[in-house]
């Protein structure tokens, strides 16, 4: 630089000053980017999110069971689609551009009303594929070859940051850029830098990526870009059906060595966009399984099973000082206690977990 030169730096006492002026703003500078790297602090409890996803909602007054939950956040969660996971083209639009200028306005609204409720959101773009190959789901998305690749990437990132675009509209505490590409994630580290450069240029609140559990959280290279390590956290626990709480805990201490291991590594706070449990005896041993009505005839019903589930994550996980919090699935706005088509599912509402909940989500 040419205020380094020589002639310039001995030209007079006051070009003297200039360069140590400028080394001592450099200090100040590196000694902020050193606390950004400083070994992670502990997250009180009363710094945890106490999250869930909530679908169904339609007004205010979808929300108010909610708060017997003692839940501070709401998931909330917009769609992507794409065909199967070799798909090249990811559609969250139609081409009628009132139609969609309408449709991010209802997702405006409906954040801002939730808010008003005195909730955080986290809003987190889901993509589904519609008609998977068989045994393949989401995390096996990847392009056939280059230019599908590039048609992929700016379907997707579209996507992203059309949503990105209404977090900031309505003031959302957090988003989240992708959800369990385990390949894409590992694979394609450049593309997703790029990606949250692009989100945080049009979205000003705190950002994260959902990883998979299996073989894919302690993978990915692009933690320190994100503000927290995000983990679909449907590990499985136990090997039988019907577990204690202690049977769970002990499944717990298995994986959280590698947990905390990532956390250190990158400098960042654990938080698991998502975990839940079924109401079957069998929910601590698969965690991740889908409820399929039509083909699960075979389920046993167990809301004790659910329960200890989440006794055991509390037990376990919540007081670590590197976790951040927890969005459990799911919770339905519409939920009805008459009704029980939901009894073998995710939801915890009008079971004994939701007590568990409740007391393990207490805010003192």
């Amino acid at each position: 630089m040419g205020i380094m030169n020589n002639k310039i730096l001995y030209r007079s006492a006051f070009s003297f000053v200039l360069p140590i002026g400028l080394l001592f703003m450099l200090f100040i500078v590196s000694q902020q980017n050193k606390s950004l790297f400083s070994p992670t602090k502990s997250v009180t409890d009363g710094e945890k999110q106490r999250g869930g996803h909530v679908f169904s909602i339609r007004d205010s007054t979808n929300l108010k069971s909610l708060h017997q939950n003692n839940l501070e956040w709401i998931t909330l969660v917009p769609w992507g689609f794409q065909d199967d996971v070799d798909s090249p083209i990811v559609t969250h639009q139609s081409k009628d551009s009132v139609r969609n200028r309408k449709h991010e306005s209802n997702w405006v609204n409906k954040i801002k009303m939730v808010r008003s409720k005195g909730y955080k959101v986290f809003f987190k773009p889901h993509l589904w594929v519609q008609e998977p190959s068989d045994g393949k789901w989401r995390s096996d998305i990847y392009p056939t070859d280059d230019e599908n690749w590039e048609l992929w990437k700016t379907t997707y990132s579209q996507f992203i940051l059309r949503y990105a675009k209404v977090a900031e509209r309505a003031e959302v505490e957090m988003y989240c850029i992708g959800i369990e590409f385990s390949r894409l994630s590992v694979e394609k580290p450049k593309f997703w830098r790029a990606l949250i450069k692009e989100v945080r240029n049009v979205y000003s609140g705190k950002i994260t990526y959902a990883a998979n559990w299996y073989k894919e959280y302690e993978k990915v290279t692009f933690w320190k870009d994100l503000d927290f390590i995000g983990i679909q956290a449907y590990f499985p626990l136990t090997k039988k059906e019907n577990p204690s709480i202690k049977q769970i805990s002990k499944g717990w201490k298995k994986h959280i060595p590698s947990i905390k291991k990532t956390s250190k590594k990158y400098n960042r706070h654990v938080l698991f966009t998502e975990i839940g449990y079924r109401s079957t005896s069998s929910s601590a041993i698969r965690p991740w399984e889908w409820m399929e009505y039509d083909t699960d005839a075979e389920i046993t019903l167990s809301f004790e099973t659910q329960a200890n589930c989440y006794q055991a994550f509390f037990n376990s996980v919540w007081k670590e000082d590197w976790f951040a919090g927890a969005h459990f699935w799911q919770f339905r706005g519409d939920f009805d206690p008459k009704n029980d088509y939901f009894d073998l599912d995710f939801t915890p509402q009008g079971k004994p977990a939701a007590l568990i909940l409740a007391k393990g989500y207490e805010n003192d």
